[in-house]
């Protein structure tokens, strides 16, 4: 989920709970006063703009030479882009920084430029830094923003094989957000094919519907989690993020409640990809379900060679859940 900072430069006491109430991530002040009054109401991240932490830095775009300059910043450092135009705000800069490292955040002062900022080259800003405007367009540039989904470009897969093999730990990811039919997670035996696992929302004759659950496989599967990376289902603790995706690809970020993992009879599910073949291995439970393209979903136990389900393909490979471009052979 994209993540909005406010600036806030006089108290103004509705302003901040709204936020708050709106889930804004982090306010900027310039006094000390306002940094205590809102920690009176919540906890939450504020920062003093006269002393900002090592990873957060202000950046002015006035010029090329600039944009080249914060394009080697290190990428574990937030750059809040300020550019020399009028209105606080020109696209073309942040498509270059965009196309070439993360954590950047636009300076914004209206809803219409912070919808543009998280849709540059379709994978956004990571933030946007609100100032400049009055209260009511704050929080609507917050609601907006916190309303909007991301995507990920998902694809269609074909069912090889579902064949029966050990008892294994299968771990249940229980959120704090509820999903519906057609909404899971993507998971895999590999990181570059996963298969989209539905949330157990669907009522069945065996056990009540639990729509803020993912039954997601063996412990040793990957997971997709926000900001295109992924994680073991074997090192998820409760407070992780993870992405929620529907098989239009639209994403939201929850966050995990609880972890269950224990012992249970599994499948390994061979998928035919566009790129290559890969597979999952899930629980042989009736109450198992992939997701289909028709954004329907489909037990387990009941899908056959020739099926239809929606997948995730990527090229090259992960390391410690990055990205990479290197060889890397997975069988």
């Amino acid at each position: 989920m994209k993540r909005v900072y406010i600036e806030i430069l006089e108290w103004e006491k509705s302003l901040v709970t709204d936020a708050l109430e709106n889930g804004v991530d982090a306010f900027f002040t310039d006094s000390q006063e306002i940094e205590e009054k809102i920690l009176q109401l919540a906890k939450v991240d504020v920062y003093r703009i006269d002393n900002l932490p090592e990873n957060i830095q202000f950046f002015n775009l006035d010029s090329k030479e600039a944009e080249m300059a914060a394009a080697k910043t290190s990428a574990n450092i937030e750059l809040i882009i300020r550019t020399n135009d009028p209105s606080g705000w020109t696209i073309i800069p942040y498509e270059n920084l965009i196309a070439v490292r993360e954590n950047i955040f636009a300076c914004v002062s209206n809803v219409t430029n912070a919808v543009e900022a998280i849709g540059i080259l379709e994978k956004g800003v990571t933030g946007v830094y609100v100032s400049g405007c009055d209260a009511d367009e704050k929080i609507a540039i917050l609601k907006e923003i916190k309303k909007s989904r991301t995507s990920i470009e998902l694809t269609t897969g074909e069912i090889v094989s579902v064949e029966k093999i050990n008892l294994g730990d299968r771990v249940c990811i229980d959120t704090i957000s509820n999903m519906k039919n057609g909404e899971g997670m993507l998971v895999g035996d590999y990181s570059n094919g996963m298969v989209l696992v539905n949330s157990e929302s669907m009522e069945n004759p065996y056990v009540a519907s639990r729509p803020f659950r993912v039954n997601a496989g063996a412990l040793h599967c990957y997971v997709m989690t926000p900001n295109n990376r992924t994680k073991y289902l074997a090192d998820l603790r409760s407070g992780d993020e993870v992405l929620i995706v529907n098989s239009k690809g639209e994403c939201f970020t929850s966050a995990i409640g609880r972890i269950k993992q224990e012992i249970r009879p599994m499948l390994r599910i061979v998928v035919k990809g566009s790129l290559k073949e890969f597979s999952v291995v899930l629980q042989n439970a009736e109450t198992i379900r992939v997701v289909t393209p028709d954004g329907n979903s489909k037990s387990v136990v009941a899908l056959q060679p020739g099926d239809k389900i929606v997948t995730f393909e990527e090229e090259g490979g992960r390391h410690f859940g990055h990205k990479i471009t290197e060889t890397i052979l997975e069988k």
